[in-house]
C-alpha cells in the first residue's frame, strides 16, 4: 500500500486506556515515513521516560514528543508536578511568576522526554460563555494574556522545551466549542485585530517557534467562511506576525474533532491543513488510512505544499535540537512561585472574606471532574483543624451523587475545569445539583467556586485550580500552619 512519504502526522498515545497496546502501536509507528511526533496522553513518570526513549530508539531519526500541559507537566504525566490553571496565574503572576511556570513546565517535560508543549493558550477569554476556553485562558485583558503568554514561552525555551501558541487566531470569542461543532467569530477585523490577535504577535516576538490552529471561522478575516485550520489568508497572517528572520511550525488542532470534519473527513480535512499551509497533521483517528490516502491522486501544488510542511517539521526539530543543550541555563526554578502566585490569587478573589472555620464547622469539597486528587489538601488540612470536609466526585454523565448521611456543609467548594464533553461554561448540571442539595440542608451556607464562572451564594470566585489553590485556600479557611 503506498503511503505518504514525508514526516507530517502526529498521531496520540494514550497511556490513560489501554497503555500496553497503545505502547505497541506508537513503537510500530516510529518507524514509519509519515510519522513527525507523537502526541501523549497519560502514564506514570517512568513508563513514560522509558517508553520516550525507546520511541526514538525506534525512530532512529528525529522526533518529537508533545503534549498538552497547560497547566504543569503533571496535567498529563502522574508523578509531576500538576500547577494551577492559567486563570490563577492571570490573577496572581507577575511576569517572573509566568516566566517560572514555563520554565518549571518545560523542565518537567524534558524529564520524561516531552520536548514539544501544546501551551500556552492565549485565547482571549472575551466571551463568558464559551464552553471550551474558561480557566485555561490567563484572563479577558489582551495586554495581560499577551505579557503573560510571552513569558511562558521565554520561560519554556529557557527550560527547554518548545512552547506552542494556540488556539490561532484566537477562540475566546465563541459560543460553541470545536469538539463538537464548527464555532464562527462574528466580530469585526478590527475587533479582532486590538483583541485576539494581540497575545499570538507579543507570543512570536518572544520567539515562539510553534502555533496551533483553531477549528473555528472568522468571516471578517476571510470571508469564504472556512476554519482558520483550512485558511490560507489565516495561516499566512499567522506567518507574517513572525519576526523578522524567524519561522514557525503550525499545527492544525486535532483533526479528528468535529469543527475539522466535513465532506470527506480526516483525509481532506488533511488536504485542505496543507493547502492552507499548516505544516503538522495532529491526532487524525485513523493515522494510517491518513497516511495511505492523503496524497491519493494530489497534483502538483498539493505535492508542494506537502514538501513546504516537511520544512515546517525540521525547522521544529532543529529548534528542539539547540534547546536540548541549554535546558538546564539560567536560575533555578523557585519551588515557592505556584503557592505564591495562588496565594495572591485567593485573596484577590475574596478569599478574606471566606468566614474562617473552626471546630463544629463542615466543608462540602463536590469535584466536578472526578479527578481523585482534587480535595485531598483540604480534607488533611480541615483535619488538622477540627473541621470535617466531605469529598464528593462527580462522574461523568452519571447521575449527581448523595451527600454524605448527616453531613451539613456550612461552607461549600466547587472545583472544576472547562472540559470537551460537559457543554458548560462552568460546572456539569449534576455537580449543580449536589450544590443546590447542600444549599439546601443550609441556606446560610457559603459557597467558594474555584472554576471558570461563580455559581449561587458565591462569596469566592477564582478561574482556577490545583494543588496550590487548594493550600492557599486551606490557609484563609483554616488559618496558616506553621
Amino acid at each position: 500500500m503506498p503511503t505518504l512519504p514525508f514526516p507530517l502526522i502526529v498521531p496520540w498515545i494514550r497511556l490513560d486506556q489501554d497503555a500496553r497496546a497503545e505502547e505497541q502501536a506508537a513503537l510500530a509507528r516510529a518507524r514509519q515515513p509519515w510519522l513527525a511526533g507523537f502526541c501523549l496522553f497519560g502514564g506514570e513518570a517512568e513508563q513514560v521516560r522509558r517508553l520516550t526513549s525507546r520511541l526514538r530508539n525506534e525512530a532512529r531519526r528525529p522526533i518529537f514528543v508533545a503534549s498538552d500541559m497547560e497547566r504543569g507537566a503533571g496535567q498529563q504525566v502522574r508523578g509531576l508536578r500538576v500547577l494551577p490553571d492559567a486563570g490563577v496565574w492571570g490573577l496572581g503572576a507577575s511576569l517572573a511568576d509566568a516566566e517560572a511556570f514555563g520554565e518549571t513546565t518545560a523542565i518537567d517535560a524534558r524529564s520524561v522526554g516531552v520536548d514539544v508543549l501544546f501551551a500556552p493558550v492565549l485565547d482571549v477569554r472575551s466571551e463568558p460563555r464559551n464552553p471550551i476556553v474558561g480557566n485555561r485562558s490567563f484572563g479577558w485583558d489582551p495586554d495581560r494574556v499577551a505579557a503573560l503568554g510571552a513569558a511562558f514561552v521565554r520561560g519554556a525555551l529557557r527550560g527547554g522545551a518548545a512552547p506552542t501558541a494556540k488556539h490561532w487566531p484566537g477562540h475566546g470569542a465563541t459560543l460553541k466549542d470545536s469538539h463538537d461543532a464548527v464555532p464562527v467569530v462574528t466580530d469585526a477585523e478590527e475587533r479582532l485585530l486590538a483583541r485576539d490577535l494581540v497575545p499570538f504577535a507579543a507570543a512570536f516576538e518572544s520567539l515562539c517557534p510553534a502555533a496551533m490552529t483553531a477549528h473555528c471561522a472568522y468571516p471578517a478575516l476571510d470571508p469564504s467562511g472556512v476554519i482558520a485550520t483550512f485558511s490560507r489568508p489565516l495561516v499566512d497572517r499567522l506567518r507574517a506576525l513572525v519576526v523578522e528572520n524567524a519561522r514557525v511550525t503550525v499545527f492544525t488542532d486535532a483533526l479528528l474533532m468535529a469543527g475539522a470534519l466535513g465532506e470527506g473527513g480526516e483525509v481532506e480535512a488533511a488536504r485542505r491543513s496543507l493547502r492552507a499551509g499548516c505544516d503538522a497533521l495532529l491526532i487524525p483517528s485513523d493515522p494510517e488510512r491518513l497516511a495511505a490516502e492523503v496524497l491519493e491522486g494530489a497534483d502538483a501544488a498539493l505535492l508542494a505544499d506537502a514538501e513546504r510542511a516537511v520544512g515546517g517539521i525540521q525547522f521544529l526539530l532543529r529548534v528542539l535540537g539547540k534547546l536540548a543543550g541549554a535546558s538546564q541555563d539560567g536560575d533555578p526554578v523557585r519551588d515557592a512561585v505556584p503557592f505564591e502566585v495562588a496565594e495572591r490569587a485567593v485573596l484577590l478573589a475574596g478569599g478574606g472574606d471566606a468566614r474562617p472555620l473552626g471546630e463544629g464547622d463542615e466543608v462540602l469539597v463536590v469535584d466536578d471532574d472526578d479527578t481523585q486528587d482534587r480535595g485531598i489538601i483540604l480534607e488533611a488540612r480541615g483535619s488538622r483543624a477540627g473541621v470535617k470536609v466531605h469529598v464528593v466526585r462527580v462522574k461523568r454523565g452519571a447521575p449527581a451523587p448523595a451527600i454524605p448521611a448527616k453531613a451539613k456543609p456550612t461552607t461549600v467548594v466547587v472545583i472544576g475545569s472547562v472540559r470537551a464533553w460537559k457543554g458548560s461554561d462552568n460546572v456539569s448540571a449534576a455537580s449543580l445539583e449536589v450544590v443546590g442539595a447542600a444549599l439546601a440542608l443550609d441556606p446560610s451556607a457559603e459557597t467558594i467556586w474555584l472554576s471558570p464562572r461563580p455559581g449561587p451564594a458565591c462569596v469566592m470566585h477564582l478561574p482556577g485550580a490545583g494543588p496550590d489553590v487548594e493550600a492557599a485556600l486551606s490557609d484563609c479557611l483554616f488559618g496558616e500552619e506553621e
